[in-house]
């Protein structure tokens, strides 16, 4: 790495640094200042450390994971119109430098925080999903356990198919009041409902997994006559008193890892990880099929869109620099504008079903935005 590099590598990192930090920054004290009852609320409860780093670090990833293209290009922008500021782009050339050779480096550190926010995506991101979908009075009851019962709605387990729902969620008993599943179609049993007066979370005994046990079931009426419910790996998911005594004839047991928290927090699909969005698309029935489709599609394109914003805004950029310093940076935020645009219209055209074609939706920013950056960068390179 040669001087030049070096010297473009740290005014490049330092400013998206200074970026980001300055945008969360804003962002942590707006938040904060609106919510400060609730974060004194938690901090009684549970300490302020607690209080604010256990919600804000979720928000950092995903902010991070979201805008990482747009201060990559932001913090390129301001690199070069420093560089150019200070005529150091001049004489770079002068030297027998091209522009393409100056900017290496950025493309290099601009991949390499790209791969970051792959890695956050499907690693940091899907373990804090569910605080990411909370509004402050759901974190505050979560925090506090001030909350007693709450409606939830219906929440599929991908790992055995069957979906929980009911009237109520009894979060002090882990319980469900006026409980309901539905099993999956694939599982081939004479009924595809199951509903009883109340159900609670047991954890995982020796010989038994964690689950349900529901009490007082009423439908199906004789159930108590029916087998247990195998999957075709062999596992036991619905359990019933004609096979095991430790049921009563008004009892069943339903085999699952969700109790009562984990029905009441659901993540957003772009908060989820991608072996987990291709579960619930493959559900027997899935909701918000479009939905996940499309995020699907545009997460694997997430990083090829990043880079096509870079190449092209910066060679606009370059070239409005080396005439105005303030059209440059506008014509770059023009760039961005315009990018976010097209791609929110694109997926939101196809989780809407206006574009038939889910995948379609997610790949068309790219069919748009791709050429015109590579034309461009071929201007630039001459």
């Amino acid at each position: 790495m040669t001087i030049v590099d070096r010297y473009l590598l740290s005014i490049f990192l330092k400013t998206f640094l200074v970026c980001f930090a300055s945008f969360f920054g804003l962002f942590l004290v707006i938040d904060g200042t609106g919510n400060a009852d609730e974060i004194s609320a938690i901090a009684k409860s549970d300490g302020l450390y607690s209080a604010i780093f256990d919600r804000y670090y979720p928000q950092c990833a995903a902010r991070f994971n979201e805008l990482a293209g747009v201060f990559i290009l932001i913090a390129a922008i301001f690199s070069i119109s420093l560089l150019q500021r200070n005529r150091e782009v001049t004489a770079i050339e002068a030297a027998g430098i091209s522009k393409m050779r100056i900017f290496k480096v950025v493309f290099v550190a601009a991949s390499v925080i790209i791969a970051m926010t792959v890695l956050s995506r499907e690693v940091l991101i899907p373990k804090v999903g569910d605080r990411l979908t909370m509004d402050w009075q759901e974190w505050t009851e979560w925090k506090t356990s001030s909350a007693v019962s709450k409606a939830f709605d219906e929440k599929i387990d991908y790992r055995t198919g069957i979906a929980f729902s009911g009237e109520l969620l009894l979060l002090t008993k882990d319980g469900i009041l006026a409980p309901e599943v539905r099993i999956p179609g694939a599982l081939q049993v004479g009924y595809r409902k199951i509903k009883a007066e109340s159900a609670f979370f047991e954890p995982a005994e020796s010989g038994k997994p964690a689950g349900f046990r529901f009490h007082k079931v009423n439908f199906p009426a004789d159930l108590i006559e029916m087998d247990s419910t195998i999957s075709e790996s062999g596992e036991t998911l619905v359990y019933t008193p004609r096979n095991f005594e430790w049921l009563h004839k008004n009892q069943c047991f339903i085999a699952t890892e969700l109790n009562t928290q984990k029905l009441l927090v659901s993540a957003d699909a772009k908060y989820k990880s991608t072996p987990e969005l291709i579960d619930e698309l493959q559900a027997p029935k899935k909701r918000k099929a479009n939905e996940l489709a499309v995020e699907l599609h545009s997460r694997f394109l997430k990083p090829v869109m990043d880079f096509t914003l870079l190449l092209l805004g910066l060679p606009l950029v370059i070239r409005n620099l080396e005439k105005n310093l303030v059209s440059g940076v506008l014509g770059g935020l023009g760039v961005i504008v315009l990018f976010l645009v097209i791609e929110t219209t694109c997926h939101s055209l196809g989780v809407r079903g206006v574009i038939s074609s889910p995948a379609l939706s997610a790949w068309l920013p790219l069919f748009i935005l791709f050429p015109i950056a590579l034309i461009f960068m071929r201007d630039l390179s001459r």
